[in-house]
């Protein structure tokens, strides 16, 4: 499971939300509800895809994020946007 996120992962499982880790300098992007992380992808060091045992995208791990999120090649990079955008938190958004 993921090294970054892993109490919000089991905290709250239930709603499609981005959440911000300040101590860890993590966001992370939960797109589907109710998925267990099974395995991740790894698009490079700040970019993490979590998929459910289907191998659907559940989550994405933006690690650094306070320097900048960037969606390029991020699945679902709209809706990734949109969920930060809501998320009350400021971040450059990069593609």
């Amino acid at each position: 499971m993921g090294r970054h996120c892993q109490q919000h992962r089991e905290a709250d499982l239930s709603v499609p939300a981005a959440t911000y880790h300040p101590e860890a300098d993590v966001l992370y992007v939960r797109l589907v509800d109710d998925e267990a992380v099974e395995r991740q992808t790894y698009l490079d060091d700040a970019r993490i895809i979590d998929h459910s045992a289907d191998g659907s995208v559940i989550g994405v791990e933006f690690v650094g994020a306070s320097d900048g999120v960037e969606l390029g090649d991020v699945p679902f990079a709209r809706k990734v946007e949109e969920l930060i955008g809501g998320s009350g938190h400021s971040f450059r958004i990069l593609v």
